[in-house]
């Protein structure tokens, strides 16, 4: 009797640290699991690799990050701030699990035009429904990729924050898709006791009611291109003001589906030519030369007269077409060449030498001295561009040197502690930091960029950590923007 009450004693003790390491090792996997969340892991390759927020302070980020959302960008800042934020990595120390800061993340990949990724990342996000940021960055790029239902789900499952306008406009839309047009009706007056929008309600009660002129399309947010193709409008007139993502998908859509008798057909040169000097600003200028591209191409191939050659190379830069610009660029060379101004060709070959990397010594002699000859305004532009082009590393004759280190430039639009803090970083070999700086630096100068000395700051401290593709886009659009004024 005393043998089997001591083994069923034991039997039970035995069960019981059994069922405690269990309990334990499960708490473990639990904690681990906890521990592992990271909203940052989900995104794509996009060239800074997995560890690139190593060394980065998560506070920085969390005051960086939101204002890439809310400021318009230039081409160059823009493309820097897309590829860092899509790249999949290891959170900054401690905001793994910060749902404000991935909310934040996302929201500016969506504003910079990332509606695809935005839909993947979210697709993949734990307890979406229980964040009204995250989940209104998964609705606004559910609805720019045309996934309707998809954004009324994400909606329905919200659980907190059901009351906010944004919600109230969204399930207002998703009545109408519904068919339920008197209870949308409800929803949307209610939504309009909150704050109103004079585009956004032209479009909804058009929407509700099936009748009347809705008046042209508008394509700021993704409720609004929603709105707009439910309406059927013209969406082409509102590209301009699209916001990025729906700029991308219209852009798309209009590219597959061409006006009878437009593919194919480049635009004459002359029409390109008006288009290109009419746009107003940098980034205009970008958009112009993009569209303009097959045309130059097809100018370059079949060997035409060109009749503006430093406007259009300048234009096949900015649009990307290093080989076209370059061939461009030796119309000058020819006999007959048109006389161009001496310090627009040097920021040209400065442009071109940055594009490909090899920032030669002749050329940035020769915009040094063209830094100190003209009236005042060229004097500007020459030593802008010898000041960006210089930092790419390029070396300075001793005459050179003398002259360039009299020039006064310009006091750009960011602060010294945050100009000291990026060389810093940079000699310290914190890249996704470093990045972050430079889109801060950038972003104060809005979609014109960041000023010459700004620049040159930026362009040297990301090829100090091995950005030097992003070092060299800062550099052309620099250089390019001199002249697209």
């Amino acid at each position: 009797m005393t043998i089997s009450r001591r083994v069923s004693r034991y039997g039970l003790c035995a069960t019981a640290l059994v069922l405690a390491t269990a309990g334990y090792a499960s708490a473990q996997v639990e904690v681990q699991s906890l521990t592992k969340l990271d909203l940052f892991s989900a995104g794509r390759d996009a060239g800074f690799g997995q560890d690139v927020w190593k060394g980065t302070s998560a506070d920085l980020a969390r005051s960086v990050i939101p204002v890439l959302a809310s400021r318009p960008l230039s081409p160059a800042t823009t493309s820097l701030a897309r590829r860092l934020l899509a790249q999949s990595a290891t959170a900054p120390d401690g905001a793994g699990a910060d749902a404000d800061l991935a909310a934040a993340r996302v929201k500016a990949l969506l504003a910079l035009g990332e509606a695809p990724l935005v839909d993947s990342i979210l697709d993949r996000t734990p307890n979406l429904s229980q964040n009204a940021l995250l989940s209104q960055a998964a609705a606004e790029a559910a609805l720019d990729l045309g996934k309707d239902d998809k954004a009324c789900a994400i909606g329905e499952a919200l659980t907190e924050g059901r009351g906010g306008i944004y919600w109230l406009r969204l399930r207002a839309y998703c009545q109408i898709v519904a068919g339920k047009t008197d209870a949308a009706q409800l929803t949307f007056t209610l939504a309009n006791q909150q704050a109103k929008d004079p585009a956004l309600a032209r479009l909804m009660t058009a929407a509700i009611s099936g009748a009347g002129d809705p008046g042209p399309a508008s394509l700021h947010s993704g409720l609004e291109y929603a709105l707009s193709r439910r309406l059927k409008l013209d969406l082409a007139p509102a590209l301009a003001t699209a916001s990025p993502a729906v700029a991308d998908q219209v852009t798309d859509s209009l590219a597959a589906a061409p006006p009878p008798g437009a593919a194919g057909a480049a635009p004459p040169e002359a029409d390109m030519i008006a288009k290109l000097k009419a746009a107003k600003g940098f980034p205009a200028f970008v958009a112009a030369a993009k569209l303009a591209r097959p045309a130059i191409a097809s100018l370059v191939q079949t060997k035409a007269p060109i009749a503006d050659p430093l406007l259009e190379a300048r234009a096949a830069l900015a649009a990307g077409d290093v080989d076209d610009a370059q061939a461009i660029r030796t119309v000058l060379t020819q006999p007959g060449a048109p006389q161009v101004d001496p310090l627009s060709l040097a920021i040209l070959d400065a442009a071109l030498a940055a594009a490909v990397g090899k920032p030669d010594s002749p050329t940035l002699d020769r915009l040094i001295e063209r830094g100190g000859v003209g009236d005042a305004k060229a004097r500007v532009r020459g030593q802008a561009a010898s000041a960006i082009f210089a930092a790419l590393g390029g070396e300075m004759s001793d005459q050179a040197r003398a002259q360039f280190a009299g020039f006064d430039f310009r006091h750009g639009d960011a602060s010294a502690a945050r100009l000291m803090l990026l060389e810093t970083d940079a000699e310290a070999g914190r890249v996704g930091e470093t990045a972050l700086l430079a889109l801060s630096v950038a972003e104060a100068g809005g979609a014109a960029g960041p000023a010459a000395s700004d620049r040159a700051r930026i362009i040297q401290a990301l090829a100090r950590v091995g950005r030097k593709a992003d070092a060299q886009a800062f550099a052309v659009e620099g250089l390019l923007s001199l002249e697209a004024r």
